[in-house]
């Protein structure tokens, strides 16, 4: 993970940068140490708008035991504004859930969910919505539970909470969040997924991509078999589908939890919670293989942490059925951004490109998905040239060829291709021939199988897309110019670069594991 600023620069006056600590939507942290030695967190915050600095601000004097305290906002001499917290000399309770894949015992997941939830009511009793709880957002520091980032919350009045897009992670996602609706129940909804996953060890929908765990959201029901009967009714109506029916607020949430066993006042002691955390960095030790985990066939940490699913035929069709459907969707945007981007409604045209871009998307995708990740570069490439000649053809009937007239007519000599001193030449009205060609050298010259891979670089640049025009921009030149190629230029490129992206936006994406530390071999000497 790559940050803007390292260890002993001071881009922010009166703080010094130690060490970087996670980078999110909304920027980059920082551990760094004031001029006068008080250890903080500095909170890089990118992509703000006047809202969310607002927000913020609204949240500076806020006061709980349970809510990272916030020192300050500030802005440093490049204009780049600085969110000053309090440093947690603890871990994340996902860390914690992490060492215990079944669950924590019951007492320890009622007192640290508690704690939580009494700074989410604090944060509701001063109208404001928290819209990303989560367990990498909870702290935990010699027992003492922290939520942190709230100060990217919003205001319950907020005019724009409908408009924004940083609505929490998917696995916490209210349904309601799909019509717009952001009250202060899709952190009740929040939490009970948080405590559901404190129990049981896991989240209650999981999925192969966002489009099938918010799915899951709007119509499964959570499994509560493996929790005690008190805990399954409190989730059962934190989780309701309809907001209505679920606890009016947390404080009544609080309540419920509160009763099932009353007289753990206490709080947990230091054994049944996270241990200390130095705050002296430390060189990290050696990676140890992991526990197995039956949702992944990974052995060690520098093996891909390939879902299991996606091993299997039935795994791959389903990934591969959930990709396609996607696809229609962002191409659609892309095209209707096109037509008003060039004032053009000329709907057979935009028409064919829509058509053409799903066919290449789809073509690409099938492809991508079955293939073994062994198969060699040249056999890929083989394949995807082959694809380009079924596209060539598809593009040439969407432009009003009819292939069996063209079968016929090419019996004649002057519509078959001869040889040159140096070249082909071609029958300048061949249209038929000129699209198979342009798409045939479109999918072999570009590395399309790779737009759509799992542990690609990112899980979307703007780059392939770059790419892709530029490359099919120099095939249609020479095309046109050398060749004497007829083929429709704009609608082609137009295509083939909305694929690009589209193929990027409907695969699933994983950050690549680390690098394996290479072997060394000691001689005797």
């Amino acid at each position: 993970m790559k940050f803007t600023y390292r260890w002993g620069q001071k881009p922010l006056d009166g703080f010094t940068i130690k060490r970087g600590l996670g980078q999110g939507g909304f920027g980059e942290v920082y551990f760094a140490v004031s001029d006068g030695g008080k250890e903080v967190a500095l909170k890089l915050i990118r992509g703000h708008s006047d809202t969310e600095l607002r927000g913020i601000a609204n949240c500076l004097n806020l006061k709980h035991p349970h809510l990272v305290h916030l020192y300050d906002l500030r802005t440093d001499s490049q204009g780049d504004r600085w969110l000053v917290m309090e440093y947690i000399h603890g871990e994340p309770l996902s860390s914690l859930l992490n060492r215990n894949p079944r669950g924590l015992p019951e007492t320890q997941a009622r007192e640290l969910f508690l704690q939580a939830a009494r700074s989410v009511a604090y944060l509701h009793d001063h109208a404001v919505v928290h819209r990303d709880i989560k367990p990498s957002n909870i702290f935990i520091e010699n027992g003492m539970v922290k939520l942190g980032d709230y100060g990217l919350s919003k205001s319950v009045g907020s005019s724009q909470l409908a408009q924004s897009s940083n609505v929490g992670t998917i696995h916490y996602m209210a349904p309601e969040i799909a019509s717009g609706n952001y009250s202060k129940q899709i952190d009740i909804y929040a939490c009970g997924v948080m405590l559901y996953e404190m129990l049981t060890g896991e989240v209650p929908f999981k999925g192969e991509s966002w489009a099938e765990i918010a799915i899951k959201h709007q119509t499964d029901l959570p499994k509560l078999e493996r929790v005690s009967s008190g805990y399954r009714t409190i989730l059962e109506k934190a989780l309701d589908k309809n907001a209505a029916r679920r606890f009016r607020d947390m404080g009544e949430m609080i309540t419920a939890v509160e009763s099932l066993n009353p007289s753990s006042s206490a709080k947990p002691s230091m054994t049944d919670t996270v241990a200390y955390v130095p705050t002296i960095p430390v060189p990290p030790p050696l990676p140890k293989p992991p526990l197995p985990n039956p949702g992944t066939l990974a052995s060690d940490p520098y093996t891909l942490d390939v879902p299991a699913k996606s091993k299997t035929w039935r795994g791959k069709v389903s990934e591969l059925a959930t990709s396609m459907a996607l696809a229609p969707v962002p191409a659609l945007a892309a095209v209707l951004v096109w037509a008003v981007y060039s004032g053009s409604l000329d709907w057979p045209t935009l028409g064919s490109i829509y058509l053409m871009t799903i066919a290449v998307s789809w073509s690409v995708l099938v492809p991508t998905k079955i293939w073994d990740n062994r198969k060699k570069i040249g056999y890929k490439r083989l394949q995807m040239a082959l694809l380009g000649v079924g596209l060539g053809v598809f593009a040439a009937w969407l432009d009003g060829v009819t292939i069996p007239n063209f079968l016929l007519s090419a019996t004649g000599a002057q519509h078959l291709p001869t040889f040159g001193k140096n070249h082909w030449k071609f029958d300048k009205d061949n249209l038929f021939i000129g699209e198979i060609v342009f798409f045939t050298a479109s999918l072999f010259l570009m590395r399309w199988y790779s737009f759509g891979e799992r542990y690609r670089e990112d899980k979307f640049s703007i780059w392939p897309i770059v790419g892709t025009g530029f490359i099919t921009f120099l095939i249609s030149v020479v095309l046109k110019g050398e060749f004497k190629y007829p083929i429709a230029t704009e609608q082609a490129l137009i295509s083939l670069a909305t694929a690009a992206g589209v193929i990027q936006l409907v695969s699933p994406w994983s950050e690549k594991p680390p690098a394996r530390p290479k072997k060394i071999r000691l001689r005797n000497t």
